[in-house]
């Protein structure tokens, strides 16, 4: 079942709008595409925590965890939001995944007590993104929703899971908290543009099922190096500590205000193949196409240089 968001909450703002709401005040954006499996059990935390990279044991209170489920091999099956409750873990992640997903967790589930609910529609999913977040994660709360801070842009933020028992009342609370913040709410560009100058990957578009954790960029982000044993662990603190990765996702600035298509060339300044583009967007910050590109570990540093589609590019932390 697919949640409908009213129009009038999603595309009332540019690009260019959105972005700077989330810089100065709140950008609440519905994401369609993600969907929520609900964990219960008394060994719901423990359990999972043995499947994912993030640390969800040491979790302060009200923050959610975003992390990695990996396989034995160490690489992705999907990244995923835990916003844990004291009756239950969820689990927000691609909807397209979610019985693959599913079955995974289910296939490591032996004589724990944790029972995954057979429903993932049961919730619509905001995030919410700038420095007035938490006030909007309050103000949900306070209606009947779930959720828990959690930062993916370093600019604030926080993931809103609205049960269908007060959709309402949560779409009307994030309605006011937006408007008293002097925020804004999303659509699909808007965010777009946001996550590629805040150099978010997005799985399934910059990394995939294919991808270790490193190769994403994700090590820094979404790994815990000195949590307790989880499944695949070995290879990715391998990898860490011992190894390297030949390819690394890289954010980059363009010498052009067209973004590239998804799978552009990616050169050195010699002209030899480095990678490729793997999503980009204008951005209404910088006025030039910022992206995320796969391309050859050794150009995948601060200060780099390489060329898309004939213009310059560099090599940045983070565009914007």
């Amino acid at each position: 079942m697919v949640m409908v968001v009213p129009a009038e909450m999603t595309d009332s703002f540019s690009s260019q709008a959105q972005v700077k709401a989330a810089r100065s005040s709140v950008l609440a954006v519905p994401m369609r595409d993600l969907a929520t499996l609900v964990v219960t059990g008394k060994d719901r935390i423990s359990w999972l925590n043995g499947l994912m990279t993030c640390d969800l044991m040491k979790r302060p209170e009200g923050e959610a965890r975003y992390g990695l489920v990996v396989v034995r091999n160490g690489r992705v099956l999907t990244d995923a939001v835990v916003v844990v409750d004291d009756a239950r873990a969820l689990v927000v992640l691609p909807g397209e995944h979610v019985e693959g997903v599913r079955a995974h967790l289910n296939h490591y589930l032996v004589m724990e007590d944790a029972v995954v609910e057979p429903r993932a529609d049961a919730f619509v999913v905001w995030t919410v993104h700038g420095p007035r977040s938490g006030d909007v994660l309050a103000a949900a709360r306070g209606a009947g929703g779930a959720g828990g801070v959690v930062d993916r842009t370093g600019l604030g933020g926080a993931v809103v899971l609205a049960p269908e028992s007060c959709q309402t009342a949560v779409r009307d609370a994030l309605q006011r908290a937006v408007a008293a913040a002097g925020g804004s709410f999303g659509d699909d560009a808007g965010w777009e543009a946001l996550r590629l100058e805040r150099g978010v990957a997005r799985f399934g578009v910059d990394f995939d099922e294919k991808s270790y954790p490193q190769e994403a960029s994700l090590e820094n982000v979404a790994v815990s190096f000195d949590k307790g044993c989880y499944l695949g662990q070995e290879v990715v603190c391998m990898l860490q500590m011992r190894g390297h990765v030949k390819r690394k996702l890289a954010a980059i600035v363009i010498e052009s205000d067209a973004p590239p298509d998804r799978g552009t060339a990616v050169t050195d300044e010699a002209g030899a193949s480095v990678g490729e583009i793997t999503s980009a967007a204008a951005s209404p910050t910088l006025g030039k196409a910022v992206a995320l590109a796969m391309i050859k570990r050794a150009l995948a540093k601060q200060g780099q240089h390489v060329v898309v589609g004939g213009a310059r590019a560099e090599v940045v932390d983070r565009p914007a």
